[in-house]
């Protein structure tokens, strides 16, 4: 029973027992209050019942005998009954509702106290684990963020869903990408992203997944989610970022409806303008090449790929994009038969340009097929150079031998067919070879891996014909990636011990990763070989009408010798080899399979006509006719 009406009773610490309240706090009140209890043993017997520590009920003993003189006396008799004014029901049903609020109340202040004590504890391990992250040591950053998410503060786990759950999160991913392993930190940096905008590492997290995606293929079908975020209350620069990476996201999907209002979304100051426009632009052409452009297309396009240039110019590293917005301008240009504005632009290209050799091949069909054959020849010369060695065109002795055809020079015309019978036309048995050993994606990619680096390894592919899939842009980042995949498989290896469960589900991740690209180069290469097999036996077959050209050509000659009109029609050049200028003012240059680098795009020939009469152009069309969109 309770010392006073002011103290607390036995009941209402059965009260607080229920109301989970800790035996700590519950000792408080009884000195809080002064509150002194004689306890019978069936009172004991309860307070036990209901969870009571042996603690409290020792401290509740000791308060019978609190206010004695002397230790050992005997404690005061409680006051009498009569002199406690009998409560009502109401008072009671009162008095109880407002100790179960006190209760609560306690409750409440003291699970904030001690949430607050295993925050400020969960900053601090949060921060170690980021320090090892900038540090470099991966190793430790994620034991220590996987030890806190496993064991929490004392035993308590924090909720999946808590601000620390997600630190450690990004804690893991973090030391991940720091650590160069970012192809193991993309799907993390991706679920911190999808979080929210309103989250604390939602910025650095998008940064760092749009760093790593200019490093590595990753375009996993989550990205489409990005579009249900809001950006709208972060600064211009960052909007224009996350535009342009779920604008260039959905355009890899192939939805170019949903992609396009995010491209246009990005605004002219921003550093990803240009690739935007560029991007605008090609979808602005048909994906089907047979599809006829229209004007509005046509217009679209090109204010597209102007902008692109424009944007581009005004940047340190926007050379590339500038070089192929120039060689979609040429082309756009081509295809609706502007010829003139075709050579315009492909001479824009930079003569440092990857894109170099193939606007020279380009532009010397352009040429021809704009009457300008010395122009074409003097092209096709230079392609012809050693700067282009790496380069692979099989049809281009084909070019050629048309050109000589249409001039009437049998000769000449006979020797570029005899010369892609020897260097192009023999390569189809080996190519065939090559297809029939490999049968599944990751047979082709690991066949011609072989051929690559262990010519003689006898997985034979010549040279010529590594250069189209050498030369792909989607293979060449698969391959890229695929190797980034590799070395960090070494890495997480190495360190497999002390991860633990993470590394086994890092070296899992990896594994799909690797297989789905190995996949996906792998049809490339087939892709890209299976071509060259269709376009050698077409080349091989334009070959044979050329030859019909040519026996018609040959008894013209027999004809004009016989009427003594031969030596009259003669080739205007004595010299043996192909004769070309560089520029409109300079020199002869009679020497065949010599080159000025400083010249390389500007020869000519001096090749007259030896025809009659105008001959008309055949139906024979290089593959780069119809424009094809390139990332």
């Amino acid at each position: 029973m309770a010392a006073s009406a002011h103290a607390i009773t036995l009941d209402q610490v059965f009260v607080l027992l229920e109301s989970e309240v800790p035996d700590e706090t519950i000792i408080k009140k009884i000195v809080k209050d002064a509150s002194k209890f004689t306890l019978v043993p069936k009172d004991i017997m309860e307070l036990k019942r209901r969870g009571a520590s042996a603690k409290l009920i020792q401290y509740m003993l000791t308060t019978a005998s609190a206010g004695s003189g002397k230790a050992g006396t005997t404690a005061a008799p409680p006051p009498e009954k009569k002199a406690e004014r009998e409560l009502s029901e109401a008072e009671k049903a009162a008095e109880e509702a407002r100790l179960k609020e006190e209760s609560l109340r306690i409750l409440e202040e003291q699970k904030k106290r001690e949430e607050a004590g295993r925050k400020m504890f969960a900053g601090k391990v949060l921060a170690a684990g980021q320090n090892y992250a900038v540090g470099g040591e991966f190793v430790k950053a994620i034991q220590t963020f996987t030890k806190f998410v496993d064991e929490g503060v004392d035993g308590v786990a924090f909720a999946p869903d808590s601000t620390e759950a997600y630190s450690a999160k990004y804690g893991i991913a973090n030391a991940l990408a720091r650590a160069g392993l970012i192809q193991s930190a993309a799907d993390t940096l991706l679920d911190v992203v999808k979080s929210g905008s309103d989250k604390l590492f939602f910025t650095q997290a998008f940064i760092q997944l749009r760093d790593l995606r200019r490093l590595i293929i990753y375009r996993p079908p989550e990205l489409e989610e990005l579009t249900k975020i809001t950006v709208t209350a972060f600064d211009q620069a960052f909007q224009d970022a996350y535009y342009y990476l779920v604008g260039e996201s959905l355009n890899d999907f192939g939805v170019k409806d949903q992609a396009r209002p995010y491209l246009e979304k990005v605004s002219q100051k921003a550093n990803e303008y240009a690739r935007a426009q560029y991007l605008i632009g090609l979808m602005s052409i048909p994906d089907n090449p047979e599809e006829k452009l229209v004007g509005a297309q046509v217009k679209d396009a090109s204010e597209s790929f102007q902008k692109a240039v424009l944007a581009a110019e005004n940047q340190a590293e926007g050379r590339p994009v500038v070089d192929l917005a120039y060689l979609a301008l040429a082309r756009l240009a081509y295809d609706i038969q502007q010829f003139d504005a075709a050579i315009y632009y492909y001479k824009k290209i930079s003569k440092t340009s990857p894109k170099l050799a193939t606007a020279f091949y380009e532009s010397g069909w352009t040429y021809f097929l704009k009457g300008d054959v010395s122009r074409a020849l003097g092209t096709f010369h230079a392609l012809h150079s050693p700067y282009f060695s790496h380069q692979f065109y099989p049809e281009l002795w084909v070019l050629e031998a048309t050109a000589y055809v249409n001039l009437c020079h049998a000769d000449r015309a006979e020797q570029a067919m005899k010369m892609f019978e020897e260097k192009v036309f023999v390569l189809g048995p080996p190519l065939r070879d090559f297809l029939k050993r490999s049968r599944k994606p990751e047979e082709y990619y690991n066949n011609f891996l072989a051929a690559v680096n262990k010519p003689k390894s006898g997985v034979g592919l010549p040279r010529q014909l590594q250069s189209p899939v050498l030369g792909n842009v989607e293979f060449y980042n698969l391959h890229q990636t695929v190797k980034q995949i590799d070395k960090e498989d070494k890495v997480i290896r190495a360190n497999l011990a002390a991860l633990g469960p993470v590394g086994d589900e890092l070296l899992n991740k990896l594994g799909q990763r690797r297989t789905e690209r190995v996949s996906e180069a792998g049809v490339v290469i087939q892709q890209t070989l299976r071509q060259a097999q269709k376009e050698l036996d077409l080349y091989f077959d334009k070959l044979q009408q050329l030859r019909l050209d040519l026996d018609e050509i040959r008894t013209q000659e027999i004809e004009d010798e016989q009427a003594g009109k031969g030596k009259e029609l003669g080739d205007g050049v004595a010299k043996e080899g192909s004769i070309a200028i560089a520029g409109s003012d300079s020199m002869s240059w009679p020497f065949e399979g010599e080159f000025w680098k400083d010249e390389i795009g500007a020869y000519r020939s001096f090749l007259r006509t030896k025809c009659k009469a105008e001959n008309k152009l055949g139906q024979f069309k290089p593959k780069f006719l119809q424009l094809v969109s390139q990332k």
